[in-house]
């Protein structure tokens, strides 16, 4: 089954694995296990911005994937931290307050 994602500034369709209506290439193990990945997310997010996707969209994303990161049971604790200091630099970048753990992971 194919997923519509945004590439160049167009909607197209692709069979590949698709984060968040996003096409990021998956490291193994499948599902987000990398920091590296939440990290290409956020520059497919900020590409986004950039071509018009209201900052509420991005907004919406950036907490379903610090969502998704708390959520990971294939990520270690040290890649989880890292992927959420990377998701909190980049709302600080757009002005946004930070999220904050509730208790620790």
């Amino acid at each position: 089954m194919s997923k519509p994602t945004y590439i160049g500034g167009r909607v197209v369709y692709v069979d590949a694995p698709v984060y968040l209506r996003r096409q990021v290439r998956d490291i193994k193990p499948s599902g987000l296990s990398h920091s590296r990945e939440v990290e290409e997310i956020l520059r497919e997010m900020d590409e986004d911005l950039k071509h018009g996707i209201s900052p509420q969209t991005i907004n919406a994303r950036t907490r379903t994937l610090f969502l998704a990161v708390l959520h990971s049971s294939k990520m270690p604790k040290s890649e989880k931290m890292k992927s959420i200091r990377l998701i909190n630099r980049f709302r600080r970048k757009l002005g946004w307050k930070p999220f904050r753990l509730k208790k620790p992971l």
